[in-house]
């Protein structure tokens, strides 16, 4: 019994923060249907405990704990799968981010050689105030 409410409540924690950072626009589609579907499974395995037992005798696995195993094993990967997405984005956006700041002092430059204006944030620029 308190397995099973264990389940319910990650599997719908799971659910439902998928749901709502979708509603936020904080979480793109395609990975709140991935939420979704890891969700799924906890709910399923709270509701029918004995699936893990049947999809053991499914794919010939003995032991039904091996197969808990291999479910597990399956998440943490998708997990590692989602992490490594993000940190990829990340260093996309780093990138971007110098690039945008390359082009802005690059721009600052050009503008002062060619038409003698000096850019309102420049550090250098004197001021008539004392």
């Amino acid at each position: 019994m308190i397995r099973s409410l264990i389940l319910i409540l990650f599997g719908g924690t799971l659910l439902l923060l998928a749901v709502r950072r979708l509603k936020q626009f904080k979480l793109k589609e395609r990975y709140t249907l991935l939420f979704l579907l890891l969700g799924l499974p906890f709910l399923l395995l709270a509701v029918w405990p004995q699936g893990v037992e049947i999809l053991a005798k499914a794919t010939h696995i003995t032991e039904a704990s091996v197969m808990l195993f291999g479910v597990s094993v399956f998440l943490i990967l998708i997990v590692f799968e989602l992490l490594t997405i993000v940190s990829v984005q990340d260093r996309k956006i780093t990138t971007l981010a110098q690039m945008v700041g390359i082009l802005m002092e690059h721009q600052k430059l050009v503008d002062r050689a060619h038409h003698g204006i000096i850019p309102k944030d420049d550090p250098g620029t004197p001021t008539l105030d004392h």
